[in-house]
């Protein structure tokens, strides 16, 4: 039996068309972009999630901001499935030991075979305390179909969660900016060259209790440097980083309660009575950031 050889043209034919089913397998999926302009540990702190796909469960989990798991904006890649399978995810943000819901939220669409799309889901303020009947779903304080048509989704970029909306970063807010305040449980306004108190802590250092108010950033996962200079002294005191979480405060946000250790490697008794200027950076995930300096007097005996 013999076998008739293909040609090079015939050949290049099929690795083409080979190639162009992998493409086609490879990018039929539906990623969810979830996002909120509510407050993720003080409007709500849980989010149940449950994932369907073809009416199966595919997914169901608790994300909990206590234990870290809960970071918005985020996606939700839906497991592969086939062109027309019907993909539905339901929400419920909750707040801490209360069973019932601060929002809730539906979604629905079909996978679209060949095309990789984004299905945005949003977690809306103004859908708090909403109720919708049944087969509706709020979105913008207004109940409506949960099902989103596939033909009327966007193709799926990973750069889409740069410029996603939060809590504290909108279309409106403007660019990234600091005012740098003091309190511990509440901002309170803090003049330049202003007389600071200072406290013990528990480790024996002494600290000021610091505050900011922030637009133009992230409310979530933003890093937080702070740093002194005792100019009088020739001192540098050695900066402190963390992640911060904003609390959302009418058309701004805040953090308050930042212990600042002001005798850090020198004498509390050498820096009484002192100027201290104090240097704040704070840049969110998306690598936007804002700085801000102030100068106090650290308070005499």
């Amino acid at each position: 039996m013999s076998v008739r050889p293909i040609s090079l043209s015939c050949f290049v034919l099929l690795v083409l068309a080979l190639a162009g089913c992998a493409d086609e397998e490879s990018s039929t999926e539906v990623v969810v972009g979830l996002t909120t302009n509510m407050a993720v540990g003080f409007d709500f702190h849980e989010l149940e999630r449950t994932l369907k796909v073809d009416g199966v469960v595919a997914q169901s989990e608790l994300l909990s901001y206590g234990a870290g798991s809960l970071l918005l904006p985020a996606e939700l890649r839906v497991p592969t499935a086939t062109e027309g399978a019907t993909i539905e995810l339901s929400l419920a943000a909750k707040r801490l030991d209360e069973d019932a819901p601060v929002v809730t939220r539906e979604a629905k669409t079909r996978v679209l075979g060949g095309q990789s799309l984004l299905l945005p889901v949003s977690l809306d303020e103004a859908c708090a305390g909403v109720s919708c009947a049944a087969n509706a779903t709020c979105v913008a304080g207004a109940c409506v179909d949960p099902f989103l048509d596939p033909s009327s989704l966007a193709a799926y970029d990973p750069a889409w969660i740069q410029s996603a909306e939060d809590a504290c970063k909108t279309a409106s807010s403007g660019d990234p900016a600091l005012v740098v305040g003091q309190g511990q449980m509440a901002f309170a306004s803090l003049a330049e060259g202003e007389v600071v108190p200072i406290e013990q802590g528990p480790q024996g250092g002494h600290h000021v209790w610091l505050a900011l108010r922030v637009t133009g950033l992230r409310q979530m996962g933003s890093k937080l440097k702070v740093g002194g200079f005792y100019p009088d002294l020739d001192y540098e005191l050695p900066p402190f980083s963390s992640q911060v979480t904003l609390r959302k405060a009418d058309d701004h946000c805040e953090i308050y309660g930042i212990r600042f250790q002001v005798d850090r490697g020198i004498a509390v008794g050498t820096v009484r009575g002192l100027p201290l200027d104090i240097d704040f950076t704070l840049t969110d995930p998306t690598g936007d950031a804002a700085t801000a300096r102030t100068q106090v007097v650290i308070a005499p005996l």
